[in-house]
């Protein structure tokens, strides 16, 4: 069986509910969150985030509503 070194490539998008005074903050926390724990993690937070995390991601009711993806490059490594 041969290895081979693949690039790959995902393109996520959606939303999330931030409370904040303006929307300059609410831009900034957006931000920090997607930093912090990724965007896929918003939008599908694990269940056991409500008692593992500082703060429980589900309360940001993340909406999943693009995905794209796709293979790049493909090449065989030698071992």
């Amino acid at each position: 069986m041969s290895k081979y070194k693949v690039a790959i490539w995902e393109e996520v998008s959606g939303f999330i509910d931030v409370e904040a005074k303006s929307k300059e903050e609410a831009e900034e926390k957006a931000e920090e969150l997607m930093y912090e724990h990724g965007v896929e993690t918003l939008f599908y937070p694990p269940k056991e985030s409500q008692f593992t995390h500082d703060e429980d991601l589900t309360k940001y009711n993340g909406k999943h509503t693009h995905r794209n993806a796709e293979v790049l490059t493909c090449e065989e490594v030698s071992e």
